[in-house]
């Protein structure tokens, strides 16, 4: 049986919390649709073949919403969002970012749309896993269909919905999970790419979930260094994981046991997305204890509720990380064993992750049983376009999709990508997030992607909105939608 994502395991995996489905049923009726349709939308369902490969196999329904733009006459096409994940739902995000976040020079000439991909939110297969997430087995079901779930299919069912728009091009900014979704649509239809943005990319070239894994290990390490600020405190807390690993917990010089459910939690912080503020209540109190060798500064503020905004484990949550699994094994190249599993070295990537990692995350797509529809590595782009240009974001100390990801992304689209690169700032999605040194050229570019932005280093220390949420001042549903998604 593929488990489900759970526990420690998912804080880590997650690039936000929340964001919900819409809608507590799975009617395809018009009626329906527009009633979990956000009040700035108009939405309905898009009838795309179930199996690109086999069209006489029928056809499936994905969601969709669409607030159009506010000056019809200057219109410039869609603008498509994927949040990430993959498992996240777009429709409501999209609706958000309309509502909150998107400046008028895009609301005035761009339809705003948002589509669920397949086993996401409203769209086809979303009821079976939802249902198979909360009994706990997904196994049925993913062999009657996991394979038409892919990353193929979401990027065919994006050019089917550019179609149904009556554009010759498409516009999309992909989050994370979607910058997946972007750069395969380049690859795939290039002569209909007019922008695409790509923020907190996807590595353009992992064959497989291990090697996801591994460059995820390697990054949290990147991570925790600019955060522990010296090599002392590194080298103690590799010593403390180490003596946990091997016997389950570490006594301090004050007599006091931490234990690995404690380490575990702490390394869990220490990676964690500033715009949460999990890392700064522990802080000192793990400087001390890698200091003083005391850990009672830290233990108390362990055990302190956590400020993020309600993280609950509902149905939709569960269906996203079943959909997670689907996707991502269905998409792999160059699929793995599980003695491969066993001959990995994390421990090369970090000293310090290596084996929580290893423990939690390694094994998800070994030996996958179901049918697989691969994608391929995006590579040579600046040869598969005919000049249209890319803007690509990264943050250095990004901690879902490390910044050796976006220089490899920025690499494969060689001359047309220009790249804008936040600093000093541990977090994850970017743009339209408040910073107005990634914003302001990200609007630029999808008015006038002919026109190169250039590469910009942005301080991502500067507030920004998703930064003012962890204190209170709005409520979740505010929260950037990339940073409410699950898993990438």
């Amino acid at each position: 049986m593929y488990r489900l994502i759970s526990g420690l395991a998912v804080s880590l995996l997650l690039a936000g919390c929340g964001g919900g489905d819409g809608g507590s049923d799975f009617s395809k009726t018009t009626t329906d649709a527009q009633r979990t349709c956000p009040q700035n939308m108009e939405c309905g369902f898009l009838s795309v073949p179930k199996d690109y490969s086999n069209l006489n196999d029928g056809n499936i329904d994905v969601y969709y919403g669409v607030r159009r733009a506010n000056i019809p006459s200057q219109r410039l096409g869609i603008l498509v969002f994927n949040f990430g994940g993959p498992g996240a739902s777009a429709v409501n995000g999209a609706g958000s970012m309309a509502a909150n976040r998107l400046p008028n020079d895009i609301l005035n000439r761009f339809d705003i749309v948002g589509m669920d991909p397949r086993g996401a939110g409203r769209s086809e297969y979303a009821k079976e896993l939802t249902q198979c997430a909360e009994n706990g087995n997904c196994d049925n079901e993913y062999a009657t269909f996991s394979q038409y779930v892919g990353s193929n299919s979401v990027v065919k069912d994006l050019d089917q919905l550019r179609q149904k728009f009556g554009d010759d091009y498409l516009n999309f900014i992909g989050y994370s999970y979607g910058t997946r979704l972007g750069s395969l649509y380049a690859q795939q239809f290039p002569e209909h790419v007019r922008a695409i943005v790509l923020d907190s990319s996807m590595p353009p070239n992992a064959e497989n979930y291990l090697q996801l894994r591994l460059g995820n290990t390697k990054g949290y390490d990147t991570v925790a260094n600019y955060r522990l600020e010296n090599t002392s405190r590194m080298s103690k807390f590799e010593t403390v994981v180490d003596t946990i690993n091997a016997s389950s917990y570490y006594v301090d010089t004050k007599n006091k046991t931490f234990s690995k459910y404690e380490s575990d939690s702490t390394l869990n912080r220490l990676v964690s997305r500033q715009s949460y503020n999990e890392w700064a209540p522990i802080s000192d109190g793990l400087f001390k204890f890698l200091k003083d060798d005391d850990a009672t500064d830290l233990q108390t503020a362990l055990s302190q509720p956590i400020s993020r905004m309600s993280e609950n484990f509902s149905s939709s949550y569960s269906r996203s990380d079943a959909l997670f699994g689907a996707v991502i094994c269905t998409d792999e190249l160059s699929p793995i064993s599980t003695n491969e599993v066993l001959r990995s070295d994390f421990m090369k990537e970090s000293k310090l992750f290596g084996h929580y990692q290893y423990e939690q995350n390694a094994s998800l797509c070994a030996d996958w049983p179901n049918s697989r529809d691969s994608v391929a590595n995006i590579e040579n782009m600046e040869q598969k376009l005919a000049g249209q240009r890319i803007l690509i974001i990264g943050g250095q100390y990004d901690p879902a999709t490390p910044y050796a990801w976006t220089e490899s992304m920025r690499q494969q689209f060689g001359n047309l990508a220009s790249l804008i690169t936040v600093n000093n700032y541990v977090d994850h999605g970017f743009s339209f997030d408040g910073n107005t040194c990634i914003d302001n050229p990200t609007t630029q570019y999808l008015l006038n992607p002919e026109i190169p932005v250039g590469n910009i280093n942005c301080d991502g220390s500067i507030q920004t909105k998703s930064a003012m949420y962890s204190s209170g001042i709005a409520s979740e549903d505010d929260i950037h939608p990339a940073k409410r998604v699950r898993g990438f």
